[in-house]
């Protein structure tokens, strides 16, 4: 009944058309267009109709309402631009995944309604829908490279944390931070989000270097280095176009840069090396000042402290202890132990031995000492310094005094920075003190100047008048002895000959020669004879000055020189003539 209705309905339409024909056939037509109660339906399907942005990784996912013949809908799936890809099957859902990745632009997909349900029935309707991949605002453009930065400033600031991070690409950095304080990161800033993957393999430097990868955000990548830089080095780097942002496009052009690691802050340094520096007298009495001899041209390095020498190492940083012994090395060599602080920053050396006098030693640190976190030491470092006295190729008077002061009978000799008596353990002066006014030296003269004819004891030598004086090379006895002389520089004036001399110090081997020599000088105006002659047979001689304080002239001043006529064994002169005055009390 309903289908006459239908093709009565029909009938009268057509009668307005001549080209209405066949009404059966058509109508049954029509017919298949209406909708079955029993089709398929799909609840939902992504990408939807007019999505945008999408990543080039993107699928395809419909999920249907009832199980479904797969296979059917497979064949019933297309894509515009056509795109190869395959396909993840269950009853109820079809996903498509590209092969590669989607190019920028837009697409469609279409699911026709040949897709059957497992009972045969045909999907509800055509499904179909457009999207687009990547952003609009930057499809057709590329990811950049917006800054690269790195940590520069003074020592201070590297090792406080507080260096500033300026852009390589901006302008050429020379200080940059080993470490800011031990590492140093290296950022690198995109324009927009990156790929991972593709961009830390794309990454390559020059020295290599180790290090960690982090990704701060998608558009920033913070290089982590394992150890510090390398001072005075030029690290380059090289970001290549296999690079790609979250859309699969590649940088436009390889990044390259470079920076020079001018800011040493990690390098260990030796800040300072101190010895104990004074007088011979100070140093032999424990009391000698601890100096910093790196960098300075010392020249009264003690011999002793008092029987040995300490030379303490101070460095800037922790380091290894056997590595750094083994760079040290001393010219001429000396023999002794060291010794640590704690935090292995303070490296004592004590010598075995007392250091030679006159002698110019060297301390060389080598570039093999090395700080506890690896970092060598950046050069080869020496330091130089005279022990007792300064350095000299000819020979000069070392010290002088008299002998029953108990100065040294050989070299060195040590004097008294305030002056010295007869009665005094140290010399009168050692080369290493100022001259000071003659009354701060004095001597006991031992001819009492009674004339008394056989007075024997003023005949007996007395050493609290007998010379001492040490040199400083060793020396020809013959020339030396003839350049010495004694006056009187005191009204009246008197005359004075040597009477006897001996040496000490002296060399086992030719050409023999010594550096201490003993002196005992006879005054005529006090013989001990009682004459106006030096001694004769029946005293044994005359070896005494007159005894100041036993007539009415007061405390004479006397001075003994020695002109450069003095030679050593090398005959090399004295460097210049030496006088010294003293007060006969």
């Amino acid at each position: 009944m309903r289908k006459r209705g239908f093709i009565f309905f029909c009938y009268l339409l057509f009668q307005f058309h001549s080209s209405c024909k066949n009404i059966n056939a058509d109508a049954q037509k029509l017919l298949t267009l209406l909708p079955n109660q029993n089709s398929p339906k799909i609840l939902s399907a992504i990408p939807g109709m007019g999505d945008k942005g999408l990543p080039k990784t993107q699928k395809i996912v419909i999920l249907f309402d009832r199980a479904m013949n797969i296979n059917s809908c497979v064949q019933s799936f297309s894509t515009s631009p056509s795109v190869s890809g395959y396909f993840d099957l269950t009853d109820y859902s079809l996903t498509f995944t590209p092969t590669g990745l989607w190019n920028l632009g837009t697409y469609s997909y279409t699911l026709t309604k040949n897709c059957e349900s497992k009972d045969g029935n045909d999907l509800e309707s055509i499904h179909t829908a457009s999207f687009s991949v990547g952003d609009p605002m930057t499809a057709g453009s590329f990811p950049e490279v917006s800054s690269v930065t790195v940590g520069v400033g003074s020592i201070v600031e590297c090792d406080e944390g507080q260096a500033i991070q300026k852009d390589i690409l901006g302008e050429a950095l020379t200080n940059v931070c080993m470490g800011s304080p031990k590492v140093n990161p290296i950022v690198f800033n995109f324009s927009r989000a990156m790929d991972k993957t593709s961009t830390n393999a794309a990454l390559i430097f020059s020295p290599p270097i180790s290090y960690r990868s982090q990704w701060v955000s998608d558009s920033q990548l913070k290089i982590l280095p394992d150890l510090s830089f390398i001072h005075r080095s030029r690290i380059s780097f090289n970001l290549s176009t296999s690079a790609k942002d979250m859309l699969g496009m590649s940088i436009l052009i390889p990044i390259a840069g470079s920076f020079f690691v001018g800011t040493g802050n990690l390098v260990p340094i030796l800040t300072r090396l101190d010895g104990m520096v004074g007088s011979l007298s100070d140093c032999s009495q424990g009391s000698a000042t601890l100096t910093d001899l790196k960098n300075q041209n010392i020249t009264n390095v003690c011999i002793g402290n008092p029987n040995s020498n300490t030379f303490t190492f101070h460095f800037s940083k922790s380091m290894q202890d056997a590595r750094t012994q083994s760079s040290i090395t001393f010219f001429p060599s000396l023999s002794g132990r060291y010794e640590w602080s704690t935090d292995r920053k303070v490296l004592s050396f004590f010598s075995d031995l007392k250091l030679t006098y006159g002698t110019r030693y060297s301390i060389v640190l080598g570039s093999g000492a090395i700080s506890e976190d690896g970092i060598f030491i950046e050069s080869t470092s020496t330091q130089s310094f005279t022990v007792g006295g300064s350095v000299s190729n000819a020979p000069q008077v070392q010290a002088i005094g008299v002998a029953t002061q108990g100065c040294a009978s050989s070299l060195p000799g040590s004097g008294n920075p305030l002056g010295a008596n007869w009665l005094s353990n140290t010399c009168f002066w050692d080369n290493s003190l100022p001259i000071l006014n003659p009354s701060a030296y004095r001597f006991r003269a031992g001819d009492s100047g009674n004339g008394n004819l056989h007075l024997t004891t003023d005949c007996a030598d007395v050493e609290s008048d007998n010379f001492r004086i040490i040199f400083s090379n060793f020396m020809d006895m013959n020339s030396t002895v003839n350049a010495i002389r004694l006056r009187r520089l005191s009204p009246p004036s008197s005359v004075i000959q040597l009477s006897k001399w001996n040496w000490d110090d002296c060399q086992s081997s030719p050409p023999f020669g010594c550096r201490v020599i003993n002196l005992a000088f006879a005054e005529l105006e006090a013989s001990c004879n009682g004459t106006s002659s030096f001694g004769n047979g029946t005293t044994g001689g005359d070896f005494n000055l007159q005894r100041s304080d036993h007539i009415l002239a007061g405390f004479p001043y006397y001075m003994i020189s020695v002109d450069v006529s003095a030679k050593d064994i090398n005959q090399v002169p004295l460097s210049q003539p030496f006088q010294f005055s003293m007060e006969a009390k």
